[in-house]
């Protein structure tokens, strides 16, 4: 049987999720206007690479433009491997990661996830005068932020979209589980 490259979305489908004010400020940023020229997948993610986005609360940054504008083209489960998989920016990777963290069905985001919790590579994921960079350790890196992704209601300033308390307890279990060590053989 042929796996579906569409992904399986939920929630609000013209807002995708977003906060209502940060959906409403995107709406109306000069940036985001720019951005109608651009009409695929790969001049997006040309953007992205370029321009290095960064994130800021409920403003209209150039990375929640550049998220929405990929939500309008409704991407492909390939596109977003493309994304999350991506080699030449981790800026692309974490816009892969907050894609999936607003729009897919949260009962599929351990399986979206779980792969990347222990990447190390870097990215700065905030700009202005106190950049926020999340540096190379197990722990503060593109896995801290798919592991923040799983467990936390804000980011960086921003409300994300709730997840389900049953669906939220079994990835609170999978973390724990993947923390312990293995038990030693006798």
């Amino acid at each position: 049987m042929k796996q579906s490259n569409k992904l399986e979305t939920w929630g609000n489908e013209m807002t995708m999720n977003l906060n209502n004010i940060l959906y409403q400020n995107i709406q109306a940023s000069p940036y985001f206007k720019q951005l109608y020229e651009l009409k695929t997948y790969h001049e997006v993610i040309d953007e992205i690479y370029n321009h290095e986005p960064f994130l800021k609360g409920t403003t209209a940054s150039t990375a929640f433009c550049l998220l929405y504008k990929l939500w309008t083209l409704r991407l492909t489960v390939k596109q977003i491997n493309g994304l999350i998989q991506h080699t030449d920016s981790p800026h692309i990777r974490a816009l892969g990661f907050l894609y999936l963290r607003y729009v897919c069905k949260p009962v599929h985001l351990w399986d979206w996830l779980e792969e990347y919790l222990d990447d190390e590579e870097d990215v700065q994921v905030q700009g202005g005068s106190r950049p926020v960079i999340m540096y190379v350790s197990p722990m503060e890196n593109i896995g801290k932020m798919c592991r923040q992704l799983l467990t936390d209601q804000k980011w960086l300033g921003t409300i994300l979209p709730r997840i389900p308390v049953p669906i939220a307890r079994d990835i609170e279990q999978k973390l724990k589980e993947r923390s312990q060590p293995p038990p030693q053989p006798r």
